[in-house]
């Protein structure tokens, strides 16, 4: 006896593999996470001691008045300006030539303003020998000089170094200043660059009391050709 085949089982056959098909893909496949948000954006913090890209004023440090200035750090040395000069009772301004010939002559001079009487002004010239001499009264040449023009008087210390003196009238209760004086005169030598220093500074009024003095170009250089 034969049997006749079910037409039900090929329908059931195919819905049943198509049901482990997709279970099986299913299986292989993970679910996609949802997209993370992103965090919000923050701005990177400032260095320390700025605040919106500018430099900070610290308004307890003396040193940082100026606007925009930044605050130097802790134990850092800061230069500061000069102090304002204080008004002395003597103020002295030395002026040396910037240059020179051989054999030819040329004055060391100082102007002189003073707030008081003074009665004897000492000062004390050092230069280099080799390059330089300082003339004595009988050799000075009076040619760039003003006719009676007051001077300073020399005495010589030793090889590069002279005193100049310049005192009171006995006649007189003070020092009659000149606007600029000649201090010394010197003879170049030799060519080459030479220093001339102004050292030991003395002022006194006419009672051989100190004064106190302020003065400028006391170091300065000169080129002999």
């Amino acid at each position: 006896m034969t049997r006749r085949p079910r037409p039900w089982l090929l329908p059931v056959a195919c819905a049943i593999i198509g049901v482990l098909w997709v279970l099986w893909l299913a299986r292989g496949i993970e679910p996609l996470a949802p997209p993370e948000r992103a965090p919000p954006s923050q701005a990177a913090p400032a260095p320390q001691g700025l605040s919106g890209g500018r430099p900070t004023v610290d308004p307890g440090n003396s040193h940082s008045q100026a606007r925009g200035t930044t605050v130097p750090p802790s134990g850092a040395r800061v230069t500061e300006g000069p102090p304002p000069p204080t008004q002395q009772p003597v103020q002295l301004v030395f002026q040396i030539p910037a240059s020179a010939r051989v054999g030819e002559g040329f004055d060391a001079r100082v102007s002189i303003a003073a707030r008081q009487a003074i009665g004897r002004i000492v000062v004390e010239v050092a230069y280099d020998p080799s390059r330089l001499k300082a003339r004595t009264l009988e050799e000075i040449d009076y040619g760039a000089r003003a006719a009676g023009e007051r001077a300073f008087s020399m005495n010589p210390l030793n090889d590069g170094s002279v005193e100049l003196v310049l005192t009171k009238e006995r006649s007189v209760n003070a020092l009659v200043l000149p606007l600029s004086a000649p201090l010394v005169q010197f003879e170049a030598l030799s060519p080459g660059w030479t220093q001339i220093r102004i050292e030991n500074i003395s002022v006194s009024d006419a009672s051989g009391r100190a004064l106190s003095w302020s003065a400028s170009g006391q170091e300065s250089w000169i080129s002999i050709n």
